[in-house]
């Protein structure tokens, strides 16, 4: 194929214009690719909320931009705790399901339960609190358990699955299999199992059927004000059950003044 001649200034004119040309093809590469990049970031997911009170709780599931979870707790709005009920004195359980990022942790969900009158051993706890069971068995599974069901007498193997210092009294709650629940573990140093100690916060494990199936924080309704700021250490058993989980080292109470709500969180989750 023949081209036309072009003059030395037309040359030049046409060998900047391709130049420009190739510049800006390789500019609009490099903004697709860009388009093209979807980096992760930090996320939290949410729960259905369940109506308590004259508010509801619902929880959520926090993830770094790996994708992979550093806290799962609960988020209940400031008018839950308002018109809560007086009975049963037994208390209420309210069932709350776990967003699907939870499954990388080893938590199917979570019972929030309100005691208005406390519970035994009494007088230790017995004042109004909540207990937040985080359940590592499903919801069915759970509410089949039984007041002083056998299974609950099957312990697991403490020297590994429990931190050190946690008991089970026998024949007494905790010691005793609690309906729908099971068998509860204390810390003996926590502040209220110790000489002129009181109740105000606690960390409990509970076992059923040789298996450790929750980890709970229980809590005075009275911390729950505007300027709660609560943190502690989860102590932790030698070994989980079931290992490649995201499990809590740490776990706190806090109020959200931007959202007005209670958050209680087992949080700086670490995979064992």
């Amino acid at each position: 194929m023949n081209f036309l001649p072009f003059s030395l200034s037309q040359r030049t004119s046409l060998l900047v214009l391709l130049a420009a040309l190739g510049t800006s093809s390789a500019f609009l590469t490099a903004c697709d690719d860009d388009d093209d990049v979807n980096p992760q970031i930090p996320s939290v997911t949410y729960g259905a909320p369940v109506a308590m009170g004259d508010g509801s709780a619902r929880t959520y599931v926090s993830s770094d931009a790996s994708g992979n979870p550093t806290e799962v707790g609960i988020r209940m709005t400031a008018t839950a705790l308002d018109n809560l009920p007086s009975t049963p004195v037994t208390g209420i359980m309210y069932d709350l399901a776990l967003p699907a990022a939870a499954g990388q942790t080893p938590f199917d969900h979570v019972s929030f339960d309100w005691n208005p009158k406390g519970h035994d051993p009494s007088p230790t706890y017995a004042i109004p609190h909540f207990d937040a069971h985080f359940y590592m068995q499903s919801m069915a599974a759970q509410h089949t358990i039984s007041t002083d069901d056998p299974k609950g007498d099957i312990l697991p193997d403490t020297a590994l699955f429990l931190p050190t210092g946690y008991l089970t009294p026998p024949n007494v709650v905790p010691g005793r299999t609690v309906r729908m629940m099971g068998r509860h573990w204390v810390d003996k140093l926590s502040p209220e199992n110790l000489p002129g100690g009181v109740f105000n916060s606690t960390f409990i494990y509970g076992s059923y059927d040789g298996h450790v199936i929750f980890l709970e924080p229980m809590f005075v309704k009275s911390m729950l004000t505007p300027s709660v700021n609560f943190t502690a250490a989860v102590k932790q058993p030698k070994k989980y059950e079931v290992p490649g989980k995201y499990y809590p080292t740490r776990y706190f109470i806090r109020y959200d003044a931007a959202t007005k709500e209670y958050v209680i969180a087992l949080t700086e989750l670490v995979k064992r």
